[in-house]
Formats: structure tokens, C-alpha cells, sequence
């Protein structure tokens, strides 16, 4: 059972008009880059973002990719002292108001799954919020890496495992995903950097677990389902640079949402028994508005059932694996949800994957 999400953000917000005007000055060393970030921007879905760098804030005294001398391109290592900085920053806000809103035992805290694609440190995520939360030190950990926007989703395939082996009834399990995408800007102009640097975006959700037995409310956790697209590798995906992490993302993706990506979702849920009209919320990854379009299309909903997604879309950006959750959180508390109503949340992976997941309202 889905008890309840909490998300952080950083503290800089950015206007997407901002924002664009900022990457026209550092990639568009012609007018055509100029008019391709223009239309990333005019097509995103987005209107304002958040950071863990201030580069984006008017007046800022210190940025990350400036200084005195102009325009900088920092290492990895440096980049990498940074997540860490705020990683612990963001999951200890979003995992201290999680507990505290549900008045949580730590000793109850049984399993904990930590999951980002935009750093890495050790002793990791899990260590630090173990010792500043004192969960038991025989807490069985996991620890999602370096699988994109679907990692939370994958996530829930480990929640259901968890769930199913915790020792006492108030056990819980405790998903916590932090993503930190500005601290991988690339500005080499190209049509896969002027897409991530318009739409992705830094942030933090913590979700919380519990038996089914223990609670009333909430979302139960059905099934989890996972697709990978053969042949399709470079249609998304990471590398590890010496400035940072490359991203790869195809402007192909709608498309192959639309044509590919929904057929197989249809059979996914066509194999429990289910179809789309039976899905009364939807939970979609906001990548970007395309995306979402071609859900939309392709599964035929609602303009209604799409609020959750497109409300994300526009006022965070793509949090990469984070997104879900916000989407989730703003599903359970904006929504008129009502019992035994079904909701499926998608998201998309490098790979090209497909993680699903079918939960039920419980009231």
C-alpha cells in the first residue's frame, strides 16, 4: 500500500522564458541553434523549473558555470561534489517530512530503496539517511542506478518483493529517488543537449509503504510490469564525461511512443484482464509535452485523466525518475479518488524500456 509521497525542491525557481534566454547565450552560436532552443522551449509543456544551481537566478552572486572570466564547463568531480551536497540536502527534507507527517517509527523502516541516475558517492544515499534517521542498522537496502526516468517504476518491482517479507505488521518500506539534471549541463550545440537542457529539471519524492493489513487509505500496489524495445538503445540514454554526464535523447521518442510504446501497454493490460477505459487515472512520466501527446493518442485519454501529468509538465519540468512521484502525489491529493478505482503509472527508460504499474484506491 502507497501510504504517501513527499517531494523537495531546490531553492532556485526558473522561469522557462528565463531559462531560454540564458542557453540562447551559451549554445546559440548561430540562428538556427537560436530558433531550435526557441522551439524546444515553445513546444515543452514547461513554465517554471527548479535548480540546485543559481545560474538561473537574476543577480546571483556566485554561479556554477561562470565565473569572472565567463562562461565555465565544470569536471565531473566537481559536479559530483555538488550532488552529493545536495542529494543529502533534498532526500533528508522529503524523508524528515514523510516521517514526521505519518509519525513513523524509524525502527519500523525495514526496507529502504534509494534511487538517482544524475550521481553517484559511497558510502551512498542509503548510509547517510540510515545514520540521520536512525533506521535499524539491519535495514535491507537497494540501491537503483543510472536507469532514467523509469527508475522509480523499477522501484515498485523491489516495493512489491519488500512487502511480501516484512516481519511485523507496522513494517515499512521507504523509496526515496533524487535527481539533479542541472548539474549536467552540456552546451555543445546539438539537437540532444538543446532537448535535455529544456526540459529536464533537479528534484526529490519519497514514497512510503505499509501493509495492506495495517492501513485503509492509500494506493495498493497491484503489479509491475517492464518492457524493453529491441534495437533501440540509442534512442535514449547516458554516458559518463569528463564534463559530466552525456545525455542521449532522440527526437524520435514520440513517435515511437505512439506507434510502438502504446500497442504494447494495450497488451500489457489486456493481459490482467484489463483495458484502457477501465484505467480511471492515469499516472504518465511528463518527458515533455510530445510525450504526453502521444500517450494521450495512443492510449485515447481524457484531457481530464491527463491533469496530474501535464500539471507536473508545466510547473517542474522532467525530474527523470523523480517525476512519477510528483505525479503520483499530485494524483492522491487533487484528485477525487474513490474506492477500487484503478490507476496505471507509465514511464520510459533507456533502454528504450517501459516500466507499468497497476495500483487500486483504497478508502
Amino acid at each position: 500500500m502507497l501510504i504517501d509521497i513527499t517531494t523537495a525542491s531546490p531553492p532556485y525557481k526558473v522561469d522557462q522564458s528565463l531559462a531560454t534566454e540564458e542557453l540562447k547565450k551559451r549554445m546559440a552560436v548561430t540562428p538556427v541553434t537560436g530558433r531550435m532552443i526557441d522551439m524546444a522551449s515553445h513546444h515543452s509543456g514547461i513554465s517554471t523549473r527548479y535548480f540546485v544551481i543559481p545560474d538561473g537566478e537574476l543577480g546571483a552572486e556566485k554561479k556554477f558555470y561562470s565565473n569572472s572570466s565567463g562562461y565555465i564547463s565544470p569536471d565531473t568531480k566537481t559536479r559530483m561534489t555538488e550532488y552529493e551536497r545536495w542529494s543529502k540536502e533534498l532526500t533528508g527534507n522529503a524523508v524528515a517530512e514523510i516521517i514526521a507527517k505519518n509519525n513513523i517509527d524509524p525502527n519500523d523502516v525495514e526496507r529502504l530503496i534509494t534511487i538517482s541516475c544524475t550521481g553517484f558517492f559511497a558510502p551512498g544515499l542509503d548510509y547517510y539517511l540510515i545514520d540521520r534517521f536512525k533506521f535499524p542498522t539491519s535495514v535491507k537496502r537497494t540501491n537503483i542506478g543510472f536507469m532514467g526516468c523509469a527508475a522509480s517504476l523499477i522501484g515498485f518491482n523491489t516495493v512489491l518483493e519488500s512487502m511480501s517479507q516484512l516481519r511485523n505488521a507496522n513494517g515499512k518500506t521507504l523509496l526515496v529517488s533524487v535527481e539533479l539534471c542541472s548539474l549536467h549541463l552540456q552546451t555543445e550545440p546539438t539537437r540532444d543537449n538543446i532537448l535535455a537542457n529544456m526540459i529536464f529539471a533537479d528534484g526529490c519524492a519519497a514514497a512510503l509503504f505499509d501493509n495492506l493489513q495495517s492501513t485503509t487509505n492509500g494506493l495498493e500496489l497491484i503489479s509491475t510490469s517492464s518492457y524493453l524495445f529491441k534495437d533501440s538503445a540509442e534512442y535514449m540514454g547516458w554516458k559518463i564525461g569528463n564534463s559530466g554526464f552525456e545525455m542521449i535523447l532522440s527526437s524520435e521518442l514520440p513517435k515511437i511512443i505512439l506507434n510502438n510504446a502504446a500497442p504494447v501497454l494495450k497488451n500489457i493490460l489486456s493481459q490482467q484482464n484489463l483495458s484502457p477505459d477501465l484505467i480511471t487515472h492515469w499516472a504518465l512520466h511528463p518527458g515533455g509535452r510530445a510525450i504526453l501527446d502521444s500517450l494521450q493518442n495512443g492510449m485515447n485519454i481524457s484531457d481530464k485523466k491527463m491533469i496530474p501529468s501535464r500539471t507536473i509538465l508545466k510547473n517542474y519540468g522532467n525530474l527523470s525518475s523523480a517525476s512519477i512521484l510528483f505525479v503520483l502525489r499530485e494524483l492522491m491529493q487533487n484528485s477525487a479518488l474513490k474506492n477500487d478505482e484503478l490507476v496505471c503509472a507509465v514511464a520510459f527508460g533507456p533502454g528504450l524500456t517501459m516500466e507499468v504499474a497497476i495500483l487500486k484506491v483504497k478508502k
